[in-house]
């Protein structure tokens, strides 16, 4: 028999489930499902290996599953209208390098990097000016001295990219002559480019000439970095000797503007420290990379400003930025 007490019984459980409701749907957990991570690389590029050395301790960290999206067209232009498409909700992440940054100086109808929130670094990978062991420019102030009177040829990747901006910053902050642009399809081209003279020198990452460094065939005159690299201890920074500026190939996490601040929070606390354990530790120290290069959003946003505002510059004085 539905009596009238067991109907008000029912409307009181039923009410009680209605007022909860808010506080549940406040007090969701995150992330809720599973986390994308978007990158421009193809499977087993570096930064893709990024990526997947990270998801191995962070489905353990989140409590939910993490999964890589490839989106490699346009120097990084499709990654980025992917992830606009996306809910600004924390549920996806963007891989973000430094192409990305020149890709929107050159697309301003691109996401910009203001529509970004950067939440963690994962790699900063320095750059070692290199020359071959044979090359008179012997120690830093024979480079100084021989770009102060000519022309360097220094190997880099294609025109407008990331090696180039390094090179114009590098050049400019050492008081040399503008170098010239020798360029190649990767760091390894560079590296056997540089060992057989066809240019002067390099700016390169540790990992992409390691079996010419321990064979001798290149020699590091300098590395342009905050710090001197635990593994080359005698290699003098570009500061140490009066050349304020930095080089790196530095990759890390940002979401979706609008994001709510108590998930970029879980993110950036999670993500470092799924990044802190052995395993990712082996992968930087494996790979030449700065033991220094899992930091918080507040260094990897100041890093990102800084690189945007630089490519900026030097695209513009390269006659390839209006």
């Amino acid at each position: 028999m539905n009596s009238p007490i067991l109907r008000r019984r029912g409307l009181l459980a039923a009410g009680g489930a209605i007022l909860a409701a808010p506080s549940l749907r406040a007090q969701e957990r995150f992330p809720s499902r599973t986390v994308e991570v978007v990158t421009h690389a193809g499977v087993g590029g570096g930064t893709d290996i990024t990526v997947r050395m990270m998801m191995v301790q962070a489905p353990a960290e989140f409590g939910q599953e993490f999964t890589v999206v490839n989106r490699t067209a346009g120097s990084g232009a499709q990654a980025l209208q992917y992830v606009a498409g996306k809910p600004a909700d924390g549920h996806t992440l963007l891989l973000v390098t430094q192409t990305h940054l020149l890709s929107q100086l050159r697309n301003r109808s691109l996401p910009q990097l203001s529509d970004l929130i950067p939440v963690a670094r994962a790699t900063e990978d320095p750059m070692f000016v290199l020359v071959r062991r044979d090359s008179p420019l012997r120690g830093p102030d024979e480079l100084l001295s021989a770009g102060r009177a000519r022309s360097l040829r220094f190997g880099g990747t294609h025109v407008g990219g990331v090696d180039h901006v390094a090179i114009f910053a590098f050049g400019r902050a050492a008081g040399l002559q503008q170098p010239t642009l020798v360029p190649f399809r990767g760091g390894g081209e560079i590296v056997i480019n540089l060992v057989g003279g066809n240019i002067d020198t390099a700016l390169v990452n540790p990992g992409e000439a390691e079996s010419q460094l321990r064979s001798g065939e290149v020699r590091p005159l300098m590395v342009l970095s905050e710090n001197r690299l635990p593994g080359y201890p005698n290699v003098p920074t570009g500061k140490e000797l009066g050349i304020n500026t930095t080089a790196a190939t530095v990759r890390g996490y940002c979401v979706l503007k609008g994001t709510p601040e108590d998930r970029v929070a879980r993110l950036e606390q999670g993500l470092i420290r799924a990044m802190s354990g052995p395993v990712y530790k082996g992968y930087l120290e494996n790979t030449g990379q700065s033991p220094e290069s899992v930091t918080g959003r507040q260094a990897w946003a100041a890093q990102l400003e800084g690189f945007f505002n630089e490519g900026r510059e030097a695209l513009t004085a390269l006659g390839l930025l209006r």
